[in-house]
């Protein structure tokens, strides 16, 4: 570097430029004070402005419309390219974001975020992806706006909060404050931090420039590091900086964990690693799967033997840069470093089991798993040294975890570890990475059959009664097995296949296993289609409402309609409900999709019933996932209806009887908010599913929808009639109303009105309508009045 710079020193003139800085003066821009101070600029030709900023300040915005020619960026440089902004990382300051969410000290694991109060910054892309790959769900959340005042933690003012480690913690610990924090790395989410950008524009008009100022500022950042005191006596003396000595100290010693300067060189562009953030940002729909990582790193040709001699060194030293990161972290922020490095040998080796181990089983943790997976794919690969992935997601653990209380869902969780650990071969090594999700690593070459034996093992000792709280409890465990290197070597490929055939697993009924095949993995990519094309859907109004005839049996006029969502995918046509559906409760658009369904149908009943009709009633289907998180959608759909003016009782809510057996404290809880409101409840597919008679009173069901199967054989034989008869005897002594679904013809019709059935459905009456051949099907029963 030192002949680099005095090469660049025979520049004439003076140039002048600006580095726009994130945040006001602080330490963390260290390596440019030092290279002001020194005269690392002026001695290649620079003259260079620093400019402050603080919460307000976009930085991409500065440098692309020219207030400055550098700037200081995350990895977000990348989104801020593919949206049109042609900038290039010159250099990578911090090998670790800074970015953590800090949280209450009692709120002890993700599992506890549920209903918390919490400040999320939405630009952070890896928080957001932290979130998602910690099965946290964004809905589950209470969130308000972003102070980015630590204080209202202490004032109990939030519960969560997005931080930076260079910031937030210092004035918690400095109130003796108990936090905790979670950190993005610790799962695999490792994204750089305070890269060095500029345009392309400013590369190819002033390269020169480009590398002086870069090697000018690596030169500052390197003395920076090794003399902070000094840097830190500039920023009090020279700086508009209005921070207190310790708080300059604190940053200095914790960027040693984020920069990793006796590791790497500072300013190391590893194009490997930054191809791992660009797969990320795809997979989250961040980038494009066309997107060019290339020109956005700078010279990446010069970096070639650095780059080689950590490629020699491969994943293992990569293991151990991550590990010896989120040690230091946790030794510094949680166990105040300045103790904890005075401690004994003992205590360090406790850190580092902590950090590889999962606090609530003392099982291997999610990190610890994936180290090990990556080594064996590894041997996989190169030696051909087969092994096999169990990916093993408890069944129903969140109904177990609602009813019964999160102290019992963790000793649930703590009790099904022993009974895999009792039942595993010395050969398999179980993780726990996520609530109630682990894994089993299976080294050898173990036939197929071998397995399938273990993975009946597994099923057997799950399944055996719980005792929780004096009740006895019974789940299940669905298991996903991937082989390699048969399926593959690559890690993320290895676990997705797992995810994917325990998904299978799943949807072919739950408790099962099933093994990865091509075919499933087509599936899987395909259902990802579908989810991406869904999200468009929304955005483009691809969904429509129409509207099915619901008619008294006795009188044969329309009483109700039930609105049924359609979708007009612009390539695939009409997709209909049973493919998208599961697709969209999978995914979470669920909520969006049934307030869309919602707000939709009950707009064009107010207009029905204020042109035609003044006792229309409306019927909607709602799934379980909705009645998941009640305060973020119900609630708005209450007001929603008070606004256009409609009673409750003009509205009936269709659940499920599958929804009725498995949801009953969510649902019994939500069933009281409709009565409340007077909204009616019906239950579809009456007799096909679960239904215990007990439910329909204590729930406050209203209606009953006879399933379209029974209606369908009425006239095949005797049974069938004995049963639609019994049904409708049944409810109607339970105070409740009968629609028959599926009716097609006349006698199907007069049988179920015989019967003394209430209302019917059907392609009798009418199929599912567009709004324009409702209105006239109401118009013409009007003029019958």
């Amino acid at each position: 570097m030192g002949l680099l710079l005095t090469s660049l020193m025979t520049q004439a003139a003076t140039d002048t430029v600006r580095l726009q800085l994130t945040r006001q003066h602080s330490f963390e821009f260290a390596g440019y004070y030092a290279a002001q101070q020194l005269g690392y600029y002026e001695e290649v030709g620079l003259q260079v402005e620093l400019l402050p900023g603080d919460q307000h300040t976009n930085v991409y915005s500065s440098v692309a419309t020219g207030k400055a020619e550098y700037g200081v960026g995350d990895s977000s440089v990348l989104i801020e390219r593919s949206r049109g902004r042609p900038f290039s990382i010159i250099a990578v300051i911090f090998q670790h974001s800074p970015v953590i969410f800090i949280t209450q000290n009692h709120i002890l694991s993700l599992d506890d975020w549920l209903g918390k109060r919490a400040m999320l910054d939405g630009s952070s892309d890896e928080l957001l992806l932290y979130l998602q790959q910690e099965d946290v769900d964004l809905l589950d959340l209470s969130f308000l706006r972003h102070s980015y005042d630590p204080l209202d933690l202490v004032n109990d003012q939030v519960d969560i909060m997005s931080a930076n480690s260079l910031i937030e913690p210092y004035v918690l610990s400095k109130r003796n404050y108990p936090y905790r924090v979670y950190m993005p790395r610790t799962v695999g989410i490792d994204f750089s931090g305070d890269n060095l950008f500029t345009t392309e524009a400013e590369i190819t008009r002033h390269p020169k420039r480009v590398d002086a100022f870069k090697a000018a500022s690596l030169k500052g950042w390197d003395y920076a590091m090794k003399h902070p005191e000094v840097v830190i006596q500039w920023l009090m003396s020279n700086y508009d900086s209005n921070h207190e000595r310790d708080y300059l100290a604190y940053q200095a010693q914790e960027m040693f964990g984020l920069i990793q300067p006796t590791l790497i060189e500072i300013g190391y562009l590893n194009e490997s690693r930054w191809q791992q953030m660009k797969r990320i940002y795809q997979r989250m729909g961040k980038l494009d799967r066309s997107f060019d990582l290339r020109p956005a790193l700078y010279q990446l040709e010069q970096q070639r033997n650095w780059r080689d001699i950590l490629l020699v060194s491969g994943i293992a030293f990569c293991a151990v840069l991550v590990l010896s990161a989120v040690v230091w972290y946790v030794l510094r922020t949680n166990k105040r470093l300045d103790q904890a490095l005075k401690e004994s040998q003992q205590v360090r080796k406790q850190v580092v089991l902590q950090a590889n181990q999962d606090p609530l089983t003392e099982l291997n943790n999610r990190r610890f798993f994936q180290k090990r997976l990556q080594s064996l794919a590894q041997a996989a690969e190169t030696e051909m040294q087969p092994f096999a992935l169990f990916y093993l997601d408890l069944d129903r653990f969140k109904h177990v975890n609602d009813l019964f209380g999160h102290h019992w869902g963790d000793y649930l969780i703590k009790e099904v570890s022993k009974r895999l650990l009792s039942c595993l071969p010395s050969d398999a090594e179980l993780a726990r990475i996520g609530g109630d999700e682990f894994t089993v690593l299976v080294s050898g070459g173990h036939s197929r059959s071998h397995l399938q034996t273990l993975a009946l093992d597994i099923l057997n000792v799950v399944e055996k009664p719980y005792l929780l709280n004096h009740n006895e409890v019974f789940i299940s465990v669905s298991i996903g097995i991937t082989l390699a290197p048969l399926d593959s070597t690559e890690p993320s490929a290895l676990l997705q296949y797992a995810d994917e055939a325990m998904y299978e697993a799943k949807s072919k009924g739950r408790n099962r296993w099933c093994f990865f095949s091509f075919d499933l993995h087509q599936k899987s990519v395909e259902r990802q289609s579908l989810t991406n094309d869904l999200r468009q859907a929304l955005a483009n109004d691809e969904l429509f409402l129409l509207y099915q005839p619901i008619v008294d049996l006795k009188t044969n006029r329309l009483v109700k309609f039930e609105a049924l969502i359609r979708w007009q995918h612009p390539v695939r046509g009409i997709v209909p409900p049973d493919t998208f559906i599961p697709v969209a409760e999978e995914s979470g658009l669920i909520s969006e999709i049934g307030d869309f369904v919602f707000k939709q149908s009950l707009r064009q009943l107010a207009q029905w019933r204020s042109h035609y009709a003044h006792d229309l009633m409306m019927s909607i289907n709602i799934s379980p996932y909705q009645l998941a998180a009640p305060d973020l959608h119900m609630v708005g759909w209450f007001d929603f209806l008070h606004k256009l003016g409609l009673p409750g009782e003009s509205v009936s809510l269709e659940i499920t009887e599958n929804m009725l057996m498995h949801h009953t404290d969510v649902v019994s809880a939500q069933l009281l908010a409709f009565r409340d409101q007077g909204i009616n409840v019906a239950l579809d597919d009456f007799g096909t599913g679960y239904s215990a008679l007990a439910y329909l009173n204590r729930l406050d069901i209203d209606y009953i929808k006879i399933d379209r199967s029974f209606v369908k054989d009425l006239l095949e034989g005797h049974m069938e009639k004995d049963l639609c008869e019994a049904i409708i005897s049944m409810a109607h002594k339970l105070s409740l109303k009968v629609i028959a679904e599926g009716i097609e013809t006349e006698q199907q019709a007069a049988i179920l009105q015989q019967f003394g059935c209430d209302l019917g459905q059907g392609y009798l009456f009418a199929k599912p309508l567009p709004v324009e051949d409702a209105e006239a099907l109401l118009a013409s029963q009007m003029m019958e009045k």
